[in-house]
């Protein structure tokens, strides 16, 4: 069985949280996905075996690639920037099965540079990481910095925060709009890079 894996990691404009209301996944577009997705306009049914859902997710070219439906499936799955959905096709010697499922991070904060400082993209998430207050025991400090418009014609304020990993800001290595990371586990902190896009191919018994 031969096995081809497209794992996207979320933004908030992707699950329709940044004010655009659309949900959808964006391919870049050097990024090949006609192994699964072999025509513009066409909808694959996938199948979430956890869930048991069926989601209709329909492959669109124009000024660009895009996976469109997953509105619904997003909510249902309750996902926040950062976590992944991982598309499947499995190849059979006899038949073809499509599966979609989620990879979650409750104890993962997302973060965005902006230019008053960082924004938290998973403000709900600093209580189920462990945090106390935006602190982990001295070596993680989440500080706010001002409330302020993103752009002079946004309808409402954001707040904005300086990150402090060992006492030290991180503000200064990341450019405008770069997207980070921070995973919490048992008191220790991980800084990760935020990947957006994998593919994967390989072999498995059947």
């Amino acid at each position: 069985m031969k096995v081809i894996q497209l794992i996207k990691q979320l933004n908030n404009t992707q699950l329709g949280k940044g004010g655009t209301h659309d949900s959808y996944v964006l391919i870049p577009s050097e990024l090949y996905v006609g192994d699964i997705f072999q025509a513009a306009d066409q909808t694959v049914w996938f199948t979430d075996p956890e869930m048991g859902d069926r989601v209709a997710v329909k492959y669109t070219v124009a000024r660009e690639k895009r996976l469109s439906g997953l509105g619904p499936y997003y909510r249902r799955s309750r996902l926040e920037a950062g976590d992944e959905i991982i598309f499947e096709k499995r190849i059979y010697s006899s038949r073809t099965e499509y599966y979609v499922r989620t990879r979650k991070h409750p104890d993962r904060i997302a973060f965005q540079k902006a230019r008053d400082g960082f924004e938290i993209l998973t403000p709900e998430r600093m209580m189920t990481a462990g945090l106390r207050n935006g602190q982990l025991e001295g070596h993680l400090r989440i500080i706010f910095l001002k409330r302020a418009k993103k752009q002079n014609n946004s309808p409402d304020t954001t707040d904005f925060y300086d990150i402090e990993i060992e006492g030290k800001s991180i503000l200064g290595a990341y450019s405008f709009k770069d997207i980070g990371l921070v995973d919490i586990f048992e008191n220790t902190i991980r800084i990760q890079e935020f990947y957006g896009w994998k593919k994967n191919e390989f072999m498995m018994e059947e």
